[in-house]
């Protein structure tokens, strides 16, 4: 694998890391141009298919946490909104809360 895909495939799993999708779509345009200019021999690809999965994986497994931290997000926003507490006399009073809707991240 030439120089120039190695150094991408690594800025792409950096991003990915480091939880950037904007730099990590950039960088894998990167590589696709570059790979589309070169063209890519069947040693290239040998190499080029394990580190792809790779990313793939790292990619899905961000998703994954992206989709739990929203999720989370969610269920504390729903708790804020119907806080329960009791009174000097024991009784019970439910206020609602008026919480920002969450935003992308």
């Amino acid at each position: 694998m030439s120089r120039a895909l190695t150094r991408q495939i690594g800025q792409i799993r950096a991003a990915l890391l480091a939880g950037d999708p904007q730099a990590a779509l950039a960088r894998i345009e990167d590589l696709v141009r570059t790979a589309t200019r070169h063209g890519v021999d069947a040693g290239t690809r040998q190499a080029l298919e394990p580190a792809l999965a790779e990313l793939r994986d790292l990619a899905q497994a961000s998703l994954s946490g992206a989709q739990q931290a929203a999720d989370q997000v969610r269920a504390i926003i729903q708790a804020a909104r119907s806080l329960q507490t009791y009174d000097a006399l024991g009784r019970r009073t439910v206020t609602a809360t008026r919480a920002a809707s969450p935003q992308r991240f």
